[in-house]
C-alpha cells in the first residue's frame, strides 16, 4: 500500500516569484530620480487680453480701379431678386432660371457694362457668412467681404474662408456677374482677387464717425463709426446680435452683428459696458453694423 505525504500550514513558492519579490522590495528603497525644476526655465506667465490692431483714419480713399464701385452698383435694377452676367459668360440657362418662383420670373440679365475692373480696401474679414439662392440652387459663401473705393462699398461673395488678404489690403477684381438679393447687393462671379500691396503695406481704414440712425442709402457698405452702451447683449441665443444706445441722444440705436466666429468665443461685451464700434454697415435683417475682427471692437472705460 503506498501512502502520499502532504505538508500542510505552508506553501513552496517558485524560485521566479522570489526573485520578483526581492527586485520589488529593493526597488521600494531607492530614491525616484527627479527631472529639473521647470521654475528654473519659465515664468508663471501673464494672463492678457488676444488683440487684433486695425489702422483706421478719417482720410477718405483717392482712388478707384478702372471702374468706380458705384457705377457698378448703378446697374442694379429695382427689383427683389435679380442677375446680370457679362456677354462673354451669360447664365448657361436662358429665359426664367427659376420657374419655382411662380409669382414672378428670374431672367438673367446681359449687361454690356461687364466685365469691369474694380479695386478697392477689405473692410470685412473674409469671413462673413452668406446663403443665397442663385436661379433655385442655393449656394452658401463662407469667406464673403466687403470692398470700399474713393466711389463707396460692394459685398463680394467668396465661397472659401482661405484668403491671401485681410482687412486694410487693396484688392483688384474683375467683375463678371452680379446679383441682388433682397437687400443685398453683390459681386456673385468674378476673376480671382489680386492684392495690390505687400503685408506690411495695408491701408488705414477709412471711417466716418455718426451719431445719427443709420441709412440704407448712405451707409451700406461704408464703414461707419458709433460710441454707445450696450442695452442687448450679444448672446448665442439672439445670433449674437447687440444694441447700442447713443451716449449723446437715447433716442438713436444702432444694431450691431457679431459674426459666428467671435460669438463662439464669448468675445462680445456685456450689458451696460460702453464700446466703440467702427466696423463696415450692411443690410441684412435691418441695417447694422458687422464685426468680423477684434480691432473693430474697443471697449471705453467710463
Amino acid at each position: 500500500m503506498m501512502t502520499r505525504s502532504r505538508s500542510t500550514g505552508s506553501r513552496q513558492l517558485p524560485v521566479g516569484a522570489l526573485v520578483a519579490l526581492t527586485l520589488v522590495g529593493a526597488t521600494a528603497c531607492v530614491e525616484p530620480q527627479l527631472g529639473e525644476d521647470p521654475a528654473d526655465y519659465f515664468s508663471d506667465g501673464e494672463y492678457g487680453q488676444v488683440q487684433d490692431p486695425i489702422a483706421f483714419s478719417t482720410t477718405p480713399y483717392d482712388f478707384t480701379g478702372e471702374v468706380p464701385i458705384e457705377d457698378v452698383k448703378a446697374l442694379y435694377p429695382d427689383e427683389v431678386v435679380w442677375f446680370g452676367f457679362s456677354p462673354g459668360e451669360p447664365y448657361p440657362v436662358s429665359g426664367d432660371c427659376d420657374p419655382e418662383r411662380d409669382w414672378d420670373q428670374t431672367v438673367p440679365a446681359t449687361l454690356n457694362e461687364l466685365p469691369a475692373v474694380i479695386e478697392g480696401v477689405v473692410t470685412t474679414h473674409p469671413r462673413y457668412f452668406q446663403k443665397v439662392t442663385v436661379c433655385g440652387i442655393e449656394q452658401r459663401y463662407y469667406g464673403s467681404y466687403t470692398l470700399e473705393d474713393a466711389s463707396g462699398g460692394i459685398l463680394v461673395l467668396k465661397d472659401s474662408r482661405l484668403a491671401e488678404f485681410d482687412i486694410g489690403d487693396r484688392v483688384r477684381i474683375k467683375v463678371r456677374g452680379i446679383m441682388k438679393n433682397f437687400d443685398s447687393l453683390a459681386v456673385l462671379s468674378y476673376s480671382e482677387e489680386e492684392v495690390i500691396n505687400r503685408p506690411d503695406e495695408r491701408i488705414p481704414v477709412h471711417f466716418e464717425e455718426v451719431e445719427r440712425h443709420f441709412s440704407a442709402s448712405e451707409d451700406v457698405y461704408q464703414v461707419r463709426r458709433v460710441t454707445g452702451r450696450v442695452v442687448l447683449e450679444p448672446t448665442n441665443q439672439n445670433f449674437n446680435e447687440m444694441r447700442l444706445q447713443s451716449l449723446e441722444d437715447p433716442s438713436v440705436e444702432w444694431l450691431v452683428s457679431l459674426d459666428a466666429e467671435l460669438g463662439r468665443r464669448g468675445v462680445g461685451p456685456k450689458l451696460g459696458e460702453v464700446v466703440q464700434v467702427t466696423a463696415p454697415v450692411i443690410n441684412s435683417f435691418g441695417v447694422r453694423l458687422l464685426i468680423t475682427a477684434l480691432g473693430q471692437l474697443e471697449r471705453i472705460e467710463e
